[in-house]
């Protein structure tokens, strides 16, 4: 990175970051809402809302064109004005041919380029528009009967609808790329996109509440509701639900804990809602159309209808049906609290392909409400607050949760990879490492290198006969040798010195994934699970006479990751020009204790040669970051009289500061998410890990006055 000699930009992320012309996407909100409460009685009443949002989203993108010394390719000869060859020394000043260590000069090639692909100079924009309308009307009874029989009726709809519209317009070839503007493009045709689409829903829900004398609680709900989202005829379905509590710190056989205990309450609760966060029109075979490269008669291009993806004609609502029980415990004036949940969530008429469709039938699987998952959790939160006699008061809150989710039904697949029935969500299959293999693993001929064989069928079973392997010594109590040429992806590569020695799982003569399925994985097992486990975050805080300091902390206990990209692969590809320092610590014959193996380039591959997913190299995603802590200082009342102020505080606060995690110093946010950008949320930098935005720290003074 940098600049050559001439003090031209040599091409690099920096030289085009330096030149790059600016995005930017502008939001504006408009949230309007107007409500009304109309009482008929002290315990009858009726409320109703309305609210209008309108969300428009403005995006400019201009293409930029760069120019750059070009180190992506070899360099050019060196001339003088007269075109005659410009030689140097060994310092890189200009000598005459026949001076003494006289040797040619070079340039990188001066040239002037734009993005890869479908990013050429240009300028686009595209405009968003959404609308959403949302009513609610319900109305509300209270009825108590006598001291102890308290009872609470809801009545009412909901309804929201939501209308959303965009066109893009981009147009290419810029004539001042300074000044990227639609009327300075001249590229024809301009590409103009756009689409409309709208969906409602609509509920209708009843509720009952009956207390009895604040001990025993009971709540029932049953809810109506309807999407536009599916076939009409599937429009609507019905969802019950109900919860129950008992305070048992309300008890009389419990009087005898009151000098310490406020509450003791027990809860439990069973409850379906319906799941339509679906696109809205999944059952509809809709055709795409263009321009074809074609040209008609008429000198233009021909458009064209595409082929109709299959559906399934009766899909419908996701059932999400819920269970939990609970426990609530406040102590000494519920200063200090104590709340635990343990709960269940199964997702029924899940929305996934169709199993069964043979690969000649031409387009994808159909999806449609055939699967189901189950999620078991539990949280638990704990809060302390009080104030001592001298003013000091400090404050605790903590929670922590952990979930797992399996997948009930899916399909018949039974491959390891796939969503398979039983499948915990998230899993990473792979192998088992042993160790880095020494020189001393290795049989050497007679001038004492490395034998190159072709595997027989005395070594290996049949189906890797033939392939060539570096000798492997045969153990010292007698064990025969275990190859590993099933993951050699390269055609020059060989397990050899510095190489990763995969554990034999299953004790036969070679590594490898067997059938990829459950009943035959070979050396495969489960060595990790990509779901955040054990998450939690925990919040301290002091005040006095006006100080106030505040800590909050945010983790992840468990989480497991196989990375992509240049950050996480060591030897992933050469060609990208940069490596993280770690990967510094690779074996070498001075270096036999390294961590990583011996380089090699593996061409931009995650999964070749030594970088095979095994848990030596597996990420360990587990953190805990500071994620804000705060100094602040309240100015007595008193001193803000004379400005009419009610209330002044100074501030002083620091944001994700400090990280601790376990990655080995590679630069790698451990909450990222893979391939993601708020320009691009599918595949930003290809989903290489590390390549997004991470979190930034921040720095920030301020002043807050309320009048």
């Amino acid at each position: 990175m940098g600049n050559d000699q001439n003090g031209d930009a040599i091409r690099s992320p920096w030289s085009e970051a330096m030149a790059a012309n600016t995005a930017n996407i502008v939001q504006n909100y408009l949230n309007t809402s107007v409500g009304a409460t109309l009482n008929f009685t002290q315990n009858w009443k009726f409320d109703i809302d309305y609210t209008f949002s309108n969300q428009e989203e403005m995006w400019k993108r201009p293409g930029t064109r760069y120019t750059a010394r070009n180190s992506w390719s070899g360099p050019v000869a060196k001339a003088d004005s007269n075109g005659q060859p410009v030689y140097v020394d060994s310092t890189g000043n200009v000598v005459s041919s026949s001076a003494q260590g006289a040797m040619r000069a070079f340039n990188l090639s001066l040239d002037t380029y734009t993005g890869l692909g479908s990013n050429p100079d240009h300028i686009f924009r595209q405009v968003t528009n959404y609308y959403s309308t949302t009513l609610n009307a319900f109305t509300t009874y209270n009825l108590d009967l006598n001291n102890d029989n308290h009872f609470k009726f809801i009545l009412g709809l909901n309804r929201v609808a939501a209308t959303t519209e965009w066109q893009s317009q981009q147009q290419n070839q810029l004539t001042d790329i300074n000044n990227p503007q639609f009327n300075f493009a001249v590229g024809t045709p301009p590409i103009i996109f756009g689409n409309k689409f709208w969906e409602s829903q609509l509920g209708y829900f009843g509720r009952i509440n009956y207390a009895f004398a604040n001990k025993y609680l009971l709540e029932g709900n049953l809810r109506y509701d309807g999407s536009s989202k599916f076939p009409s005829r599937l429009w609507w379905r019905w969802y019950p639900s109900v919860s129950a509590g008992w305070v048992i710190s309300q008890e009389k056989f419990m009087d005898w804990s009151k000098n310490f205990l406020d509450v003791f309450k027990l809860r439990a609760s069973w409850g379906s809602i319906g799941d339509q966060t679906v696109p809205n029109t999944l059952y509809m075979p809709l055709m795409s159309s263009g321009l074809s490269g074609w040209i008609g008669a008429s000198g233009n291009k021909v458009p064209f209808v595409g082929t109709p993806p299959a559906t399934v004609a009766d899909i419908t609502w996701q059932d999400i049906e819920s269970k939990n029980i609970g426990v609530d415990l406040g102590f000494f004036n519920n200063q200090f609290n104590v709340t635990f949940d343990l709960y269940q969530r199964n997702t029924k008429n899940m929305i996934v392909p169709m199993e069964g469709i043979p690969l000649a039938f031409g387009v994808s699987a159909p999806p449609g409400n055939f699967g189901s998952l189950r999620t078991n959790g539990w949280e638990f939160t704990l809060d302390y607050n009080h104030r001592f006699e001298s003013g000091l008061g400090i404050n605790f809150r903590g929670n922590l949760s952990n979930a797992i989710t399996t997948i009930s039904q899916y399909g018949s697949s039974s491959l390891v990879n796939s969503n398979y029935n039983g499948k915990t969500f998230g899993e990473i299959w792979g192998y088992r490492t042993d160790r880095l293999y020494q020189m001393s693993d290795f049989d050497l001929d007679a001038n004492g290198k490395l034998q190159l064989i072709t595997l027989t069928a005395n070594e290996v079973p049949a189906k890797y006969v033939g392939q060539k392997s570096i000798q492997i010594k045969t153990g010292a109590n007698g064990e025969s040798p275990v190859y590993q040429t099933f993951l050699q992806n390269s055609a020059n590569f060989f397990f050899g010195p510095g190489d990763v020695k995969f554990k034999n799982l299953n004790a036969d003569s070679v590594i490898d994934a067997g059938a990829s399925s459950l009943a035959s994985h070979g050396d495969l097992e489960k060595i990790g699970n990509s779901t955040p486990r054990y998450e939690y975050g925990f919040r301290i805080g002091a005040d006095y006479k006006g100080i106030d300091f505040s800590l909050f902390f945010q983790g992840v206990g468990s989480r497991q990751i196989w990375g992509d990209g240049f950050l996480a692969i060591p030897g992933y590809n050469s060609a990208d020009g940069a490596m993280p320092e770690s990967f510094a610590d690779y074996w070498r014959p001075d270096n036999t204790g390294a961590f990583y193996p011996a380089a090699y380039n593996n061409l931009a591959s995650n999964a070749a040669n030594n970088m095979q997913v095994q848990d030596r190299y597996l990420l360990n995603m587990a953190y805990l970051r500071l994620k804000n802590m705060t100094l602040g200082y309240s100015i007595p009342q008193q001193a803000l009289k004379k400005i009419g102020s009610s209330s002044a505080r100074i501030y002083f606060s620091l944001e994700n500061f400090i990280t601790w995690d376990h990655l080995r110093g590679l630069p790698i946010d451990p909450e990222y998410i893979n391939g993601y950008s708020m320009f691009n949320s599918s595949n930003y930098n290809l989903g290489r890990t590390g390549m997004g935005i991470p979190a930034f720290k921040s720095v920030s003074v301020g002043l807050q006055i309320n009048f």
